[in-house]
């Protein structure tokens, strides 16, 4: 039987501000079996969750993370009230350690996403994950692939993740990093019927980014993925569960 496992990006994105506690607990309380997040390096040192580099599409303030101390972080609202008004008033950015000991709890997997930042940021995430003893409920993806290739020599134990677009190379960009997974952007995944027996055959598990239709993740489903990165976790885990209760 197949089983798709459901990742809420940033949280649950589509229903609570991106990257936030109310979107993390959100998303566990919907019963996600995992949370996607993004960090960054403060000025201080301090390892944070938002996506972007500046904070001002998401907050009340504007700046660059890594030019800012965490405390003058705390200064701005998180509640990203372009989109949900003042519903979320007073939502602040949480420090990566905050969240893994507020999800720990709920049995759900991590996938922690590096930003482009400072390069201490490799190091700065494996001693969050240490501190808090999150070891096995971890996943790293991302985008700067040099940073995976530190994190694997740091921590050859550490499950990794590329993230890219549409590579056709995909399963040999996975066997040079020394990956767990691969996180393809999912139309990539579904233009190709045979994607996820070729990652499968490498030992390759598939986490495409960020299907939220209810067709595309239909089809991810069918399509065998191990998991969905979407914003709308309840819609996945709805259309998973459907399938589940089929003879395959």
């Amino acid at each position: 039987m197949l089983y798709t496992a459901v990742w809420a990006h940033r949280g649950a994105s589509a229903y609570a501000p991106e990257n936030t506690m109310s979107a993390f607990l959100l998303a566990c309380r919907l019963g996600a079996d995992g949370i996607e997040l993004d960090v960054h390096l403060t000025a201080d040192g301090e390892v944070v969750v938002c996506h972007d580099a500046n904070i001002k599409r998401t907050s009340d303030g504007k700046g660059v993370i890594e030019e800012m101390t965490l405390e003058e972080l705390y200064r701005y609202d998180f509640g990203y009230p372009d989109v949900f008004g003042t519903r979320f008033k007073g939502e602040y950015i949480p420090t990566l350690k905050e969240v893994y000991r507020a999800v720990l709890p709920f049995g759900v997997i991590i996938n922690t996403e590096l930003k482009r930042t400072r390069p201490e940021i490799v190091k700065a995430v494996l001693q969050v994950e240490e501190e808090c003893g999150a070891a096995g409920a971890v996943i790293y993806s991302s985008f700067e692939h040099d940073y995976l290739k530190e994190l694997k020599a740091l921590n050859p134990a550490a499950p990794v993740a590329p993230l890219y677009g549409t590579d056709g190379a995909f399963v040999e960009l996975g066997k040079k990093l020394n990956a767990t997974a691969l996180h393809p952007a999912f139309g990539g995944v579904l233009a190709d019927t045979e994607y996820v027996k070729k990652a499968h055959d490498a030992g390759l598990r598939v986490h495409p980014y960020t299907p939220n239709s209810i067709d595309d993740l239909t089809d991810l489903v069918e399509a065998g993925v191990d998991a969905v990165i979407t914003n709308y976790p309840d819609r996945a885990i709805e259309i998973r569960n459907k399938k589940l209760r089929r003879f395959i």
